[in-house]
């Protein structure tokens, strides 16, 4: 089966500490997730992120199939980037990479989503993929975009780039 990326580049008006503690709080990725997808934090989301934390959400990734998503802070490294692996979720795998980086000429940072992501059922994944999957993700990262710039204040008008394509071009 064949991997894929996705990559989101975001800029914001935050400086980096505040896009930190705004990515940092679950209850914000609830907020960004198209509401049809009924995502749904089932942690404490008082508790603080960490390397090793154990993240687990209810999801629906299509409007007949329910699911458990369950991730692990693979990577920790304040205030610059987290990474979260899945272990059990709708992908045969999903890594999924934060980065926040200080605009050196402007006010504010970017930030950066790099995702690594494998289909199951093999050829079906592929073709899974073609048919609703890659519109599936650049729709959910579009309304992402969306809501982040209306819960940050953020001006429509700074840079945001995404492409999503499999790791073979």
């Amino acid at each position: 089966m064949p991997w894929f990326r996705l990559n989101v580049v975001h800029e914001t008006r935050l400086e980096p500490l505040e896009a930190w503690d705004f990515l940092n709080d679950v209850t914000n990725l609830e907020r960004m997730t198209p509401p049809k997808m009924r995502f749904k934090f089932l942690g404490d989301p008082h508790k603080p992120l960490s390397l090793g934390s154990i993240l687990v959400y209810s999801i629906r990734p299509l409007s007949f199939f329910k699911t458990l998503w369950v991730s692990e802070i693979s990577a920790f490294d304040p205030p610059q980037r987290f990474c979260d692996t899945q272990l059990k979720g709708p992908y045969s795998s999903w890594i999924h990479e934060h980065r926040i980086v200080k605009n050196a000429e402007s006010k504010g940072c970017t930030i950066e989503d790099e995702i690594y992501f494998e289909l199951p059922f093999g050829f079906l994944g592929t073709v899974l993929y073609n048919l609703y999957v890659r519109r599936a993700l650049l729709k959910a990262f579009a309304y992402r975009k969306e809501q982040l710039d209306l819960l940050i204040q953020n001006e429509t008008h700074l840079d945001y780039q995404l492409t999503l394509k499999p790791l073979s071009d």
